[in-house]
């Protein structure tokens, strides 16, 4: 690649890019104003301690600035000593690099040999260079120049260092952060006394808030299971599902981290759900072991028949379960990241809960002492038996007696159901209960980061005055926050600066703050491009709207780009792009046909031009134990005009002016020139405009742009656009899949439809929770709705498989075979959709905005599905049964 490169282009440098999150950030401020230069040292010592520690990727330092060695050239006194600069750069790379003299063996060992180097300061002083051996300090000033700040960072209206520790990726947050808390205290307990110490932000706070609120979730759905279980099943039976359970959970938790899943929030969320649909197993079996002993059977036949009998629609049943939850590994971009422990989590544990269900679960019954079968198990044993007699002796018959008008009726009510939807608030992701907003501030470019700093200050007055629940405030201008609450800087530099807001988010939340003083702030400077943001939990939000601008001429590409910008612009819109502003530009054009006539390289103008502009980087040196770029160039009293470039041949050297050969001329351009797979790109981001109007406004210029510049409009609304449809293709696959197993299960193609018809009452009841409760509609929603379709088929699968397995031993007709089949199941059904229902009741109810839609989904779907399927699933059979058999 480097090969390909222009003529004295710098060698190309590769950045990974990781995962890494800030895990803590700490402000260092002097009480008196006076101390954080000579803090330095001992904050760069900190920085490589917490740097070398594990779990730790990286430390970021902002406010200091960046000191470096000048070494600049007296023009005069190389010409008259005959010396050239690249001369002096070879001398240099010779005096600080070591001179290897060899190796010698000793004890079979091989030991390099080399000079000692010398202290850099006085190996500068000592270099000697040309044919005289002129000391170096002879023909340029060398001295320790501090360069412009790329950072000012000011907390709550004073000075001070901002020290960020960024996490590894897969490393647990709080024990490494504890470690670094350990390390940090260790330092900053020997700082001066008038040096403070704050923390602005720590991720070991807000993930120990979010999981103890978790684990006690866990621990409720735990106990919840417990008692849902112990209503319907014998102690023994109870004690045989919980050991089960408990078992499939850790067995299944196994091969987790191997699928790419850590412990986190979705993590504990998908254990909680598996909670709630992993004794579904353990409680068929169980119940129909119980069945067959109080029918009369012997202890091993009652295992041998209670698993033989349910055993093909337990597997069928997983085995759907399985396949509707896999496609969602296969959900793509950071939303498919974001969810992918939940599915992982669910398709482990249910398969180790089945098997342990058909293999466990009769083997312990089996070698567990029944003193006496009761005819009722459980607290609520006779409630359920009334039941379960009441709806198969009373309620049934009627459904069973005209089944089309049944189906017809639930029908109805179901698709009505869906309608709910436009009535049902929508948010893609909710905010963060967070205490920070962010603001980011865009001034135009060429300002100074001093001038940046002064008017960020003013926006910061201009807040305290304003904004009631605001209680403090840390300044980044420059290169922005590093990262902190989820806010960075695209296009940063001197003329930019990022402000975050630490508020009290009981008088007015972070969302509240954007809406209410966004838009006034926006008018008090309307120098300034500001944006207000805060997190939301999940992924990373897009921008409202993209706008890519594609053409292979650049100059082209410019014209389109400010041809939409201004059209944008004049219809109230704020946009920028990752070009940035065109800046002032000096370009330089080389005249190679006189370079070539006069027999010299273009090499050496470069490298003239280099030592006039910015300079050649030459060594990095150590200096008051810091280590320090240095940098020759020209002194900056000399001009286009004033060099000459010097050729050796002969004996006496010629020279050449250098303006001979170099053109000036004063232009803008861009700072950014952005690529999209190979394509020259233009990314515009526009705020206050919808997508459509965009949209509109791109295809109304399309006689006023060049016919070559291609266009893509986008945004948060494609993005979730998107996201709808490829969860719709997957849930439609999904669907497929459901129905190909349970065809298969029952080797019939009609019989299938009547199960895969309670995942649509599933999905209408999603809908009907969701309004009634005005939980949003969400990203979690509508995996709640996804899962469902794994989740309530089981229901159907038995109470079919259970009919069939009276119709075919024919000792029945088909509508005592139904009956039979609903007083046998209704027992289980109840159990597994209660037990579901609580296990998920404290995330409903605990008020995380992420998770609630996800539990209010799944437990509404769950209950109006096994409601309307025990009314529903029976007759369709019914209607089904006198189709096939009508002769």
């Amino acid at each position: 690649m480097s090969g390909d490169l222009p003529e004295n282009a710098a060698e190309p440098q590769v950045d990974s890019v990781s995962n890494a999150f800030p895990l803590l950030s700490y402000i260092f401020q002097s009480d008196d104003g006076e101390g954080l230069e000579d803090l330095k040292e001992q904050v760069d010592n900190l920085a490589l301690d917490v740097t070398q520690m594990e779990g730790v990727s990286d430390v970021t330092v902002k406010g200091y600035d960046d000191r470096t060695v000048n070494i600049d050239l007296d023009r005069e006194s190389l010409e008259e000593n005959q010396i050239t600069p690249d001369e002096i750069i070879q001398q240099i790379d010779q005096s600080f690099n070591p001179v290897v003299l060899g190796t010698q063996t000793e004890d079979t060992e091989n030991i390099r040999l080399s000079f000692q180097n010398m202290p850099p300061v006085e190996t500068f002083e000592n270099i000697r260079v040309g044919d005289d051996d002129t000391p170096l300090t002879d023909i340029a000033d060398i001295g320790l120049t501090t360069e412009e700040p790329e950072d000012i960072i000011a907390h709550n209206g004073e000075e001070g260092i901002s020290f960020t520790v960024f996490l590894s990726q897969g490393e647990d947050v709080p024990s490494t952060s504890e470690d670094v808390e350990s390390v940090v205290e260790q330092h900053t307990d020997q700082f001066d006394d008038n040096i403070s110490v704050e923390t602005i932000s720590s991720e070991r706070e807000n993930v120990e808030e979010i999981f103890n609120g978790l684990y006690m979730s866990l621990l409720i759905a735990l106990v919840a299971v417990i008692i849902g279980t112990s209503l319907g099943l014998s102690f023994v039976g109870s004690a045989v599902v919980m050991v089960t359970v408990i078992l499939s959970i850790f067995i299944g938790l196994i091969p987790v981290p191997w699928m790419n899943v850590d412990l986190n929030q979705i993590s504990v969320i998908g254990l909680i759900i598996a909670l709630g649909i992993l004794v579904d197993d353990s409680i068929v079996v169980n119940d129909n072991i119980e069945r067959r002993l109080v029918e009369g059977d012997g202890k091993m036949d009652a295992m041998y028949n209670g698993v033989k009998e349910v055993a093909p629609s337990v597997i069928a049943s997983t085995i759907a379960i399985v396949l509707a939850f896999s496609p969602l590994l296969l959900l793509s971009g950071a939303n498919g990241e974001f969810i992918r422990a939940l599915p992982s989590i669910l398709i482990m544990t249910m398969l180790v809960s089945t098997v342990l269900a058909i293999i466990l679960v009769p083997a312990l019954r089996y070698i567990i002492p029944i003193r006496k079968v009761p005819d009722h198990a459980g607290i609520f044993g006779k409630t359920f038996t009334k039941a379960s007699n009441l709806y198969a002796d009373k309620l049934m018959p009627k459904f069973l007696k005209r089944p089309a008008i049944t189906f017809t009726v639930v029908l109805v009510i179901a698709v009505l159901s869906l309608g709910l939807a436009r009535f049902t608030p929508f948010e893609f992701f909710p905010e963060a209960d967070r205490s920070e907003v962010t603001v980011d501030l865009l001034y135009d470019n060429g300002q100074t980061i001093e001038e940046t700093h002064e008017r960020a200050n003013e926006v910061i007055d201009y807040l305290n005055d304003t904004v009631d629940n605001l209680e403090g405030a840390t300044l980044f201008t420059g290169s922005g926050l590093p990262n902190l609450f989820g806010a960075s800087l695209d296009q940063s530099g001197t003329h930019t600066a990022q402000l975050a807001l630490y508020i009290d988010k009981e008088q007015m939340s972070a969302s509240e703050v954007i809406d209410t003083y966004e838009e006034d702030l926006r008018a008090e400077f309307p120098e300034a491009s500001i944006f207000m943001d805060t997190i939301v939990q999940g992924p990373p939000e897009g921008v409202p709207v993209t706008l890519d601008v594609y053409n292979e001429d650049l100059g082209t590409l410019e014209d389109s780009m400010e041809t939409y910008r201004n059209a944008l612009e004049d219809e109230g819109a704020i946009v920028t792009s990752n070009m940035g502003q065109p800046v002032d530009t000096v370009n330089y054009s080389i005249d190679e046909a006189a370079l070539e006539e006069a027999e010299l390289s273009i090499s050496q103008v470069k490298n003239e031009l280099n030592l006039l502009g910015e300079g050649i980087p030459v060594q990095e040196i150590i200096v008051e134990d810091e280590q320090i770029q240095s940098n020759m160039k020209y002194a900056d009293e000399y001009n286009l005009e004033d060099i000459e470039i010097i050729k050796f041949s002969g004996e006496q050297p010629e020279t050449f002016p250098l303006d001979d050969f170099v053109t000036l001329e004063e232009t803008t351009e861009y700072q950014t020139i952005a690529h999209d797979s190979g394509d020259r790109q233009a990314a515009m981001e526009v705020y206050n405009l919808e997508e459509d109007a965009v949209s509109d406004i791109v295809s109304g210029l399309s006689e006023d742009v060049d016919g070559g510049t291609d266009t893509v409009v986008g945004g948060e609304s494609t993005d979730q656009t998107d996201f709808f449809v490829e969860i719709g293709v997957l849930f439609a696959v999904i669907v497929v899949l459901v129905y190909l197993v349970i065809a298969f299960e029952f080797n019939s193609l009609v019989l299938p439809m009547i199960i895969v018809f309670s995942i649509f009452l599933s999905v209408s009841g999603g809908f009907i929770g969701l309004f009634v409760t005005q939980t949003p509609l969400s990203f979690m929603g509508v995996m709640g709705m996804v899962s469902l379709a794994g989740i309530v088929v089981r229901n159907a699968v038995v109470l079919i498989d259970f009919i069939e397995l009276r119709r075919r031993s024919g000792d029945i007709d088909i509508k005592n075979a139904i009956v039979e089949s609903g007083r046998a199941r209704l027992r289980p059904i109840i159990l597994t959709t209660i037990t579901t229902i609580i296990a998920l009741l404290p995330i409903a109810l605990g008020g995380d905005a992420l998770f609630e839609p996800l539990a209010v989904t799944i437990i509404a779907g769950i209950a109006f599905s096994s409601l309307l399927s025990l009314i529903v699933t029976p007759s369709l059979y019914m209607i089904y049964y006198k189709i096939k058999y009508r002769n």
